[in-house]
């Protein structure tokens, strides 16, 4: 690059985004002190500074907008390269990363992946839990498998199957509710929840289906969550009626650009294959 620096513009991006050094260098995995050196690297070379420092955190200067609109330009036109060039790859062999929930990541996915790990034991499958979603468009990941009514935009894949819900307590005449919280919040599930249910009967909740089955189970309240985690509960009662049916379709999906990435693709197909025999 001519007066910029890659390197040192991902690090000023990543600072931008999260308004932190130490949340930057979290997730970019180096020390606090690289992402300043970074930063100040690119700074210096442009003879101006970019962030200022507040009680709050790094906030951007007035007048870097149009740093950050260009640097962002940078950062997509790089990763846009790495995914063609993913793209394009025909090898049986090496990383193949994949992203999912919590639950399913613990629950039924390993199994699944110890299988095409025996199928194909040249490649080096690694699993991401989580559930905020990774952008793949930055080559985070390369598989994602993630209940969603859609794929967003840049992305292709197939729905494998279906997530069923029910309501599971520890007693069959719940009183309380449990709230799904975090990118659960946003779920058709949690929209059921504030639209029909008394708010005043909702006496906490997580980010987590398998943290809100842990907490249906220490208390009196009611929870939903996908069957294949209330019915693995022997102490937990089925009281799906307080709900209607609800289901939302599984996704095994990667990045447009990928598609015909020969090591993601026989991946991709397996999991969906997999995930379609389950229920």
């Amino acid at each position: 690059m001519n007066k910029s620096n890659w390197d040192d513009i991902r690090f000023v991006l990543a600072v931008a985004e999260s308004g932190s050094v130490n949340t930057a260098a979290q997730n970019l995995g180096v020390t606090h002190a690289t992402v300043l050196r970074r930063v100040a690297s690119f700074e210096e070379r442009h003879g101006r500074k970019i962030f200022a420092r507040a009680a709050t955190g790094y906030r951007l200067l007035p007048g870097s907008e149009a740093i950050l609109r260009a640097a962002r330009e940078v950062e997509a036109a790089v990763f846009s390269v790495d995914r063609a060039v993913s793209g394009t790859d025909r090898d049986t062999t090496g990383p193949v990363r994949i992203t999912s929930t919590d639950s399913l990541s613990q629950m039924i996915l390993p199994a699944i992946i110890a299988d095409i790990v025996k199928e194909f034991p040249q490649m080096d499958i690694s699993l991401l839990s989580g559930n905020s979603h990774l952008d793949l468009s930055r080559l985070s990941a390369d598989i994602s498998i993630r209940p969603a009514i859609s794929l967003t935009e840049g992305m292709i894949g197939r729905v494998a199957n279906h997530l069923h819900f029910g309501v599971y307590a520890t007693t069959p005449n719940p009183r309380t509710w449990l709230r799904l919280e975090g990118s659960l919040g946003q779920t058709s599930t949690a929209q059921w929840m504030k639209d029909n249910l008394d708010q005043s009967l909702i006496m906490g909740g997580a980010d987590s289906f398998l943290v809100l089955c842990q907490m249906a189970r220490h208390s009196d309240a009611a929870a939903l969550m996908p069957r294949f985690v209330g019915d693995a509960v022997p102490d937990l009662y089925d009281v799906s009626h307080l709900a209607p049916s609800m289901s939302v379709p599984i996704w095994v999906a990667g990045q447009e650009d990928t598609r015909e990435n020969t090591r993601f693709r026989m991946v991709r197909d397996r999991l969906a294959a997999g995930l379609a025999a389950l229920w």
